[in-house]
C-alpha cells in the first residue's frame, strides 16, 4: 500500500503540473505544500526533534515512546492488512483515475465531464475512508486499529482535488501501517 500512496503524491504532482499549464486557476505548479489539507503542518516522518508524538517517525508510537510501533501486529492483523490494502489500492486507483479525468475535462472547458469526475473521485476518497474504518473495527491489535481509524479520518478529510492531499500525513501513516503489517 505504501507504493500506492507514493504514486498518488506523484500523480497529484504531476497532474498539478499539467493542470498548470492547462491554465487551472489556483494551482501553483509545484508539488503540494506539507500540511496541505491539514490545520497542523505536520513535520516530516523522523524529523530531529519534531517532538509530535505519533507520526510515524522511526521509533515513536502513539505515546512517543521509542520501539512502541516497532513490532508487527498481532492478532488478525495479516487478514486486515490484506483487505486494507486491496481497498486503498482500489481506491487510490479510482481517485487518480478520475482526478486525472476531471483536470483534462476542465481543461477542455467540459464543465459537465468535470463535475462527474469530480463526483467519482469522491466517491473513491469515501469508499477508501470507509474502509480503512471497516478495518479498523475489525482489527484486534489495538495499534492497527488506531492507524486504520488515523488513515481512516485522514481520507475523510481529503477533496477531490490535489491540493488537499497531505502527501506528508499519508507518508506518515503509511510508514506506521507498513511497520505494523510487516511491509
Amino acid at each position: 500500500m505504501r507504493r500506492l500512496l507514493v504514486t498518488a503524491a506523484i500523480a497529484a504532482v504531476l497532474l498539478t503540473s499539467a493542470a498548470c499549464s492547462g491554465e487551472r486557476n489556483g494551482a501553483t505548479g509545484g508539488s503540494p505544500s506539507p500540511g496541505v489539507g491539514s490545520s497542523t503542518g505536520t513535520p516530516s516522518p523522523g524529523a530531529p526533534g519534531s517532538g509530535v508524538p505519533g507520526t510515524g517517525a522511526p521509533g515513536s508510537g502513539p505515546t512517543g515512546s521509542p520501539g512502541v510501533d516497532a513490532a508487527p501486529a498481532g492478532g488478525n492483523a495479516s487478514e486486515v492488512c490484506d483487505a486494507a490494502t486491496k481497498a486503498s489500492a482500489d481506491s487510490v486507483r479510482t481517485f487518480i483515475e478520475e482526478l486525472g479525468k476531471s483536470l483534462q475535462a476542465t481543461g477542455a472547458n467540459d464543465t459537465a465531464g468535470a463535475e462527474a469526475a469530480q463526483r467519482k473521485a469522491e466517491e473513491a476518497l469515501r469508499n477508501w475512508g470507509s474502509a480503512m474504518r471497516e478495518q479498523s473495527a475489525k482489527a484486534t491489535d489495538a495499534r492497527l486499529k488506531a492507524v486504520l481509524a488515523e488513515i481512516g479520518t485522514e481520507v475523510g478529510s481529503m477533496k477531490a482535488s490535489v491540493e488537499s492531499v497531505d502527501e506528508t500525513k499519508l507518508d506518515q501513516l503509511q510508514q506506521r501501517l507498513d511497520q505494523l503489517c510487516g511491509t
